[in-house]
């Protein structure tokens, strides 16, 4: 049985930190690729040998530091030498083995390295779209051409470079090895996997269950257990290789029929915990982990599939999820409930260094500049500071009232963790040993500090799955730094998004003022000209008393409910909107009201 792969993720940490300083080859080289392999869970002596003798061309010979007939060859060089010896040497032996009548014990990779620098090569790539060849690396990092193998090498083959990076990044390139995991080697998106291909997967299915009578909030709902379990696969949520892809091709039968009901009977366990669970839960569903309740709580009637749309699903799975984006993804997942006449995937992106320029200047600026200052620090007042600035950041509490798919809050979370694992570092060191207990407690910032209002049920749905998924991204750079794992599961803790109109729905309701920190978002844009009649009566209701709002723009209603809402504390607002509340005629108008009114600056 492979090793799971968050297993191998979390082992190539340890395997990267233990070997960040080795230098030279002839002292710690066959130290080093026995514990390389190990951290894939191979037993070195059981595949490989080092200093396998072969004969070159001119008769004398020569040794490879490391090789598994068949599959591997690795030459490797002491720190900083050039690899582009390294591979030289290793393809001279490639064809040395062909050459000598060894050709059934050539591998297909390569792998040079010079302990800060690991290389893998592909001999025989899955196909010639995508594959190219092997080329020197001064040629690569200087954006030149790249040069083929010498074709006497591999006649009527290519190599593909099908890794590079350096030591400490190990982590992150484990999939390329699957064939020392033991794990079948698949052809994979080479793209951003919150790309337009997968969202148009999802976009497929939805269409097909929404043909089949399957609409509404059950639809929403189950394709965002679908994302979240897609997601889980991939970082380690779910404890084991290809867990929830296993369970569909193996307990689900291939015409579509049972896989409604199958996909409800793992939506519950996904919501039981393991001592509620029955004792004769089949063992494949029973391996499943406790995640909780508001995701997985509510019962959903099935929904019926047909071959096609299980193929779709199953199709889904390929994708590499442990790098999506949820502040993108969010955007082109609501595209998917468009019908599909008016669907342009893609087309509507929230751009990601817009909403940073927003909460920079908002706060996260002014929290860097505080902790600088502690760090900078040399007083015994130090980790007191220290302790009072986690705290600080731990009390924080974020509001967006047009919060869509929560690109703005989800940001904000992303980046308001890697601030408290600055913090972390900067008390622990990178270095620290903590149990399992301890790395439970280390991060006190959680999703219940993001509070959103959304008037459209989809979206609000998509943006509390997107920041739990956000802190699993989070503690993972915990895991990382730290090198022991740091999953919150079971989810004990809810962004609390609400679905109501912003501008008829009282906000105390979904925040106490008095516990906001700050507001923030991207309200919606509606020209004075172009609103719909529940607009114009939504402006009417906002703005009361105030005779011409037929003046004014959809999006100052959200300044003005803002401003109300502030009043008598100290929360800081921070809104994307239009120039033209700011310049020409409406300024008078709208500034007139806030600053009047409500004193604000």
């Amino acid at each position: 049985m492979p090793l799971a792969w968050n297993e191998i993720r979390h082992r190539a940490i340890k395997f990267a930190n233990d070997w960040s300083r080795a230098t030279s080859e002839s002292a710690e080289k066959q130290t080093f690729w026995n514990e390389f392999l190990n951290v894939f869970g191979i037993r070195r002596p059981a595949v490989a040998s080092f200093e396998d003798p072969v004969r070159n061309l001119a008769g004398h010979w020569d040794k490879i530091d490391l090789f598994w007939k068949g599959v591997l060859l690795v030459e490797h060089k002491s720190r900083d030498e050039n690899l582009d010896k390294a591979q030289s040497q290793a393809f001279d032996y490639i064809q040395s083995l062909a050459t000598t009548g060894r050709q059934k014990e050539i591998p297909r990779y390569v792998i040079v390295s010079d302990f800060a620098r690991i290389v893998l090569y592909d001999l025989e790539p899955d196909g010639s779209v995508g594959s190219r060849s092997a080329a020197s690396h001064s040629d690569r990092k200087n954006g030149d051409g790249v040069e083929s193998v010498p074709t006497k090498l591999f006649v009527g083959k290519r190599v593909q470079l099908a890794a590079e990076f350096h030591l400490a990044d190990f982590h992150k390139h484990i999939r390329p090895f699957a064939f020392m995991a033991g794990y079948k080697q698949q052809k994979l998106d080479p793209e951003d996997p919150a790309n337009l291909e997968a969202a148009q997967i999802m976009a497929d299915l939805h269409d097909a269950l929404k043909a089949g009578g399957y609409t509404g909030h059950e639809l929403r709902q189950f394709l965002v257990r679908i994302l979240f379990c897609l997601f889980a696969e991939d970082t380690g949520i779910f404890g084991q290789p290809r867990q929830f892809e296993l369970y569909l091709i193996n307990h689900t039968a291939p015409d579509g029929s049972d896989l409604g009901p199958k996909l409800a009977r793992l939506f519950a366990v996904l919501n039981t915990p393991d001592a509620q669970r029955q004792t004769h839960l089949e063992a494949d569903l029973a391996e499943f982990p406790y995640v909780n309740g508001d995701l997985f709580q509510e019962h959903l009637a099935f929904a019926d599939f047909n071959s096609d749309m299980r193929h779709a699903l199953l199709a889904a799975c390929a994708f590499r999820w442990e790098k999506i984006s949820p502040a993108v993804f969010g955007s082109l997942f609501q595209e998917v409930m468009l019908p599909k006449e008016r669907r342009q995937l893609g087309a509507h992106f929230t751009a990601e260094k817009n909403i940073l320029k927003v909460i920079r200047s908002l706060f996260l600026d002014d929290l860097r500049a505080e902790l600088e200052l502690i760090k900078a620090d040399r007083s015994t007042r130090r980790a007191a500071r220290l302790e009072e600035f986690h705290a600080k950041l731990a009390a924080l509490r974020f509001f967006d009232p047009a919060c869509g798919c929560g690109n703005f809050i989800i940001i904000t979370y992303r980046e308001l963790r890697a601030l408290e694992l600055e913090v972390l570092l900067f008390k622990h060191g990178r270095q620290q040993q903590f149990t399992l207990d301890q790395m439970t407690k280390l991060s006190r910032i959680d999703v219940d500090q993001m509070y959103g209002l959304e008037i459209e049920e989809f979206p609000a749905r998509i943006a509390e799955v997107a920041l739990w998924l956000a802190d699993h991204q989070a503690n993972m750079e915990i895991s990382i730094a730290f090198s022991e794992k740091f999953i919150r599961i079971p989810l004990r803790k809810s962004p609390h998004i609400h679905v109501g109109n912003a501008l008829r729905l009282d906000w105390k309701q979904v925040i106490a003022p008095e516990k906001c920190s700050y507001i923030l978002g991207n309200p919606p844009f509606v020209g004075k000209h172009y609103q719909s009649k529940e607009q114009r009566a939504d402006m009417v209701h906002v703005f009361r008393d105030f005779k011409n709002t037929g003046d004014i723009d959809f999006v100052v209603a959200w300044f003005y409910r803002a401003a109300e809402y502030i009043q008598g504390t100290k929360i800081r607002i921070g809104f994307v909107a239009t120039n033209s509340i700011s310049q020409g005629e409406q300024v008078p108008l709208v500034w007139g009201i806030l600053f009047e009114k409500f004193r604000v600056k």
